[in-house]
């Protein structure tokens, strides 16, 4: 019963219980937010600020606060607080919690010195692991997966910056926290296509790692791009270069991918790849080489035809990713397990009272919604396979009590977002096929005008004779009863967080653990 009850929490869109995230004291003064880190990862939520910062260039040593939704739950209070780990006798230039909730790790960039200092601590703040990397520089955020610490590094100050103005470093950094070692990984490049990059990467397993970036400006058209490799030399792994369609301006290219707010295993990895709102879901044997994938012929615009030919790879043509409409909130967990938490911004021309969204109070004033997509292939299935009459018309009553702003989608067409529409990707080309998405598109447009109704559960299904294996998805509709100002949202294993501010409560919206 209580496994139904979180399913449908989850797919309604709506949490079961909804807390106060409230701030420790010593963040309620405005330089505290300045600068703040945050992690959420496994219901845990770590805040790491300069407690005595006064707004000076001076280092201050940081001060590391946790809350855990698992305190809360079972008792009758409403409120989430953080306690006080540590203040710890340095500056933490970067922190993350670590797997398994395992403690969490603080990274030390002594500049001046050359050093980056890497330590693990346990919830009293004791240390207990510590290493010593040689680097001159850092990028990014600290990446945990497992036993692994990793971070971008260079043996160099400075690097050439694109146009863009990102600098883009050689190496990463890992560390083994069973063993103790420190490998430090070459980026491979290709002269033929230099990445540029901001130190935004993810492991797609233990052994692979995919880095989000872009086409260096110097050398072609924008496009971003999304790199994987091995991480371990002796492995024959030659990994692939994947290249997004080609946005507007290059300033529209987008490194971020999606951070994971859970220990739990993913089939998926998320390139937020045009900062216009646009962002791919890959399966990982993409980028890992499980899945075939052909390099495409080099575009006619190329001077020399065979330039690119062994070089790109595109996700455009593949069943088993999804490039969609969205943002993600980028410094935070988004993704946890197979969903994602993902934002839309209302055009002007839709009706916003058909949506359950917000005003974003430091963004003029814009609608957004936010949406829950959900990529397990099993639950995904078993949505598909009940019967059109009864159990399908059964399900959206029961969304519908759940929450009366229920809105789902499983989707099953194969379909790509352009920069400015969605084109249908099916290889159906019969005239009734064509106006099927027609009218589809027509549909849409007069319920977003509000001159249609919103279904509460909707299945968009491909050609009734397709063959081909496909990337299924659900979307809902998230319908938050308490939201403050709608700036930064993560997601965790049980629940979607709003971050409080110095001056505010976030929330915890609680769904519970599936």
């Amino acid at each position: 019963m209580q496994d139904e009850a979180v399913r449908m929490s989850w797919l309604s869109g709506r949490p079961q219980r909804v807390f106060n995230l409230r701030p420790p004291p010593e963040f309620s003064r405005n330089y505290c937010s300045y600068g703040a880190q945050w992690s959420v990862m496994d219901d845990q939520i770590l805040l790491t600020f300069e407690e005595e910062a006064d707004g000076t260039i001076i280092k201050h040593p940081s001060s590391i606060f946790l809350a855990d939704v698992h305190d809360i739950l079972g008792k009758a209070d409403d409120v989430v607080e953080f306690r006080k780990i540590v203040k710890l006798p340095f500056n933490a230039t970067r922190s993350r919690l670590l797997s398994h909730r395992a403690g969490f790790v603080t990274a030390e960039f002594r500049k001046d010195e050359k050093k980056l200092l890497l330590r693990t601590h346990d919830w009293d703040g004791n240390t207990t692991r510590e290493t010593t990397v040689d680097v001159a520089s850092i990028d990014g955020q600290l990446v945990v997966n497992d036993s692994s610490v990793a971070l971008c590094v260079d043996d160099e100050p400075k690097k050439e910056c694109c146009i863009s103005g990102c600098r883009t470093l050689s190496q990463i950094a890992i560390w083994n926290l069973e063993s103790g070692d420190i490998t430090r990984m070459v980026i491979p490049q290709d002269e033929r296509a230099p990445q540029c990059h901001s130190g935004n990467f993810t492991f797609v397993t233990p052994s692979c790692i995919a880095l989000g970036g872009h086409l260096d400006p110097d050398h072609d058209r924008p496009y971003a791009l999304l790199r994987s490799f091995s991480t371990n030399p002796s492995e024959k792994q030659v990994g692939r270069l994947f290249r997004h369609g080609q946005n507007f301006e290059f300033s529209n290219d987008n490194d971020a991918l999606a951070i994971s707010g859970s220990s739990a295993s993913s089939d998926i990895v998320v390139h937020f790849h045009h900062s216009g709102g646009r962002f791919t879901v890959a399966d990982k044997g993409l980028l890992t080489g499980e899945i075939p994938s052909e390099s495409l012929p080099t575009p006619g615009y190329f001077i020399d035809p065979d330039l690119f030919k062994d070089l790109w790879h595109v996700f455009m043509d593949k069943f088993s990713a999804r490039t969609l409409p969205g943002v993600l909130y980028e410094s935070l967990a988004s993704l946890a397990g197979n969903k994602l938490l993902a934002r839309e911004d209302l055009e002007h021309e839709h009706d916003e009272e058909q949506y359950s969204g917000f005003h974003n109070a430091r963004s003029f004033g814009e609608f957004q919604i936010l949406y829950l997509y959900d990529f397990d292939q099993n639950r995904c299935n078993k949505l598909r396979q009940l019967s059109p009459d009864s159990e399908r018309a059964d399900l959206a009553a029961r969304l519908k009590e759940r929450s009366p702003d229920a809105r789902v989608t499983v989707v099953s067409r194969m379909s790509y977002m352009g920069i400015e529409e969605a084109m249908d990707m099916e290889v159906d080309t019969s005239p009734e096929w064509a106006e099927h998405v027609h009218q589809l598109w027509v549909t849409n447009e007069a319920r977003g005008k509000g001159e249609a109704e919103f279904p509460v559960l909707e299945f968009d299904d491909p050609p009734k004779d397709h063959k081909s294996p496909r990337m299924l998805y659900t979307r809902t509709m998230l319908c938050l009863p308490e939201i403050r100002e709608g700036q930064e949202f993560a997601l965790t294993t049980s629940a979607i967080i709003e971050l409080p501010t110095h001056e505010a409560d976030g929330y915890v919206h609680y769904f519970g653990e599936e």
